[in-house]
């Protein structure tokens, strides 16, 4: 539900209200009472609010309100559960500020059963200030995982949502097509990631079975089973390669997770990957061997996965039903040759994304400046990798470490440059026509656009 004028807010008795929802009842139909209900700030942040709405006879209820400036908004539908009843949210709202909440019954008709007050609370001092350059009229919000945890701003940069959450690993903050989102961090001593409501709260916990979780990309499908990526750690002999002889590598697998939490497909990349694909030109003195470093996954417009493996170089589609690798891109095993890329390779890459068919994208965050975004389309026969586009920040721009990319409906994107604090968004051509300021320097490990706050208006 969006924007309506405003209508005239009834605050009434409790006697009154079921008297008039009585009335309303017919002899086939349930009868329609109200019992009443409170409203309060927010578990996770001040500038958001939760309300309880106590009725039967009717299916949803929602919140109208207003701070008194002219303009009203208005909440979706909740439904009432079995408890009988419903727990609208208030989300985006400016702190410091007192809001007139109307309570609104729904199904069958509408009716205005009672006005609640709430006023916002003060923003803590840790959130960043953040200056939009360029006027952008994509619609939504963007997330920014920041290292005191995860932020969401307008276009305009002013923050409507935050939750407090520090994390010395990783802060890695995901808007999910169900419309949870995932937070990593440490929960009872184990590493996994926390599953969160619109309001911040936990609600659940995602985690890789049997091995430790990587903190670097969950995907929660839309039918809610994620796609995780995590450490398999094991001893090797690494000394016919000029290493030790009781060292441990590192390899990446990926798991794919039932919403139970059981196990419906496992890859490892040990089955497919050998030592010598290593980007490291010497292995001397290395006791415990990151060989690839897992760090992105995706779901090509054919059905297959994408993964990308910072330490390999290298970005591989792997067959979604039989495990195989279908082709490896970049690295010392890869098998394109590049069209029309400057540079020729990409390096320490973050945030693969299928753009279209036929098409990735991908931040080159490249062992020496400038850090690159780039779009390249992919000839699976001809096992070619023409450039599309190309966006360099700056030429100083440089991070060796974190960003994210994201693909929009309009061909245009989304990268954060991960240490630099630079977040960009650019047109179908790869030209910049939005960008974040005030942040420079800030970790954005990752930025997100989504198009709502709430749950119900961002699942697919």
């Amino acid at each position: 539900r969006g924007l309506m004028p405003r209508t005239a807010a009834r605050t009434t008795t409790l006697l009154l209200v079921v008297g008039a929802l009585g009335a309303c009842s017919d002899s086939t139909g349930p009868e329609r009472l109200y019992f009443g209900s409170s409203v309060a700030v927010g578990p996770a942040n001040v500038i958001s609010g939760e309300a309880a709405v106590r009725a039967t006879g009717y299916r949803f209820a929602f919140l109208r309100y207003t701070d008194g400036a002219g303009e009203v908004r208005e909440s979706p539908l909740y439904p009432f559960g079995p408890d009988s009843t419903a727990r609208p949210a208030l989300l985006g709202l400016r702190p410091e500020t007192s809001y007139e909440v109307e309570v609104v019954l729904s199904d069958p008709g509408e009716l205005s059963v009672e006005t609640l007050s709430l006023t916002t609370g003060t923003l803590p001092d840790w959130l960043p200030a953040v200056t939009p350059v360029g006027t952008d009229t994509t619609p939504g919000f963007l997330t920014l995982s920041v290292p005191d945890g995860p932020v969401i701003i307008d276009n305009s940069g002013r923050i409507v949502w935050y939750r407090y959450d520090p994390d010395q690993t990783l802060v890695n903050f995901q808007a999910h097509p169900a419309g949870t989102y995932t937070l990593y961090g440490l929960t009872n001593d184990v590493r996994a990631y926390r599953v969160l409501d619109e309001l911040g709260r936990e609600t659940g916990r995602i985690r890789c079975i049997g091995y430790e979780t990587r903190p670097h990309e969950i995907r929660v499908l839309a039918d809610g089973r994620a796609l995780v990526m995590c450490d398999d750690l094991r001893p090797e002999d690494l000394s016919p390669f000029g290493g030790l002889p009781t060292a441990e590598v590192n390899w990446t697998v990926v798991q794919l997770l039932e919403t139970d939490g059981t196990l419906a497909w496992e890859w490892h990349s040990a089955d497919h990957f050998d030592v010598t694909d290593t980007s490291l030109n010497s292995l001397e003195d290395i006791s415990v061997l990151n060989l690839t470093h897992g760090n992105s996954i995706d779901t090509d417009t054919d059905g297959n996965y994408l993964f990308s493996f910072r330490n390999l170089n290298e970005v591989t589609k792997v067959n979604a039903r039989t495990g195989e690798v279908i082709w490896r891109f970049g690295g010392r095993r890869n098998q394109f040759a590049y069209i029309d890329d400057p540079k020729g390779t990409f390096e320490r890459q973050h945030g693969i994304r299928a753009a279209d068919a036929g098409e990735i994208q991908l931040l080159d965050n490249s062992d020496e400046a400038p850090s690159r975004f780039l779009r390249y389309r992919i000839d699976e026969s001809a096992r070619t990798a023409t450039l599309v586009w190309q966006h360099i920040d700056a030429p100083e721009t440089h991070t060796l470490v974190g960003g994210s990319t994201q693909v929009y409906s309009d061909r245009g994107g989304l990268v954060s440059f991960g240490r630099e604090g630079r977040v960009v968004e650019l047109d179908e051509s790869g030209s910049r026509r939005w960008e974040l300021t005030g942040i420079d320097g800030l970790y954005v490990f990752r930025a997100e656009r989504i198009p709502s706050l709430y749950a119900s208006e961002r699942s697919q």
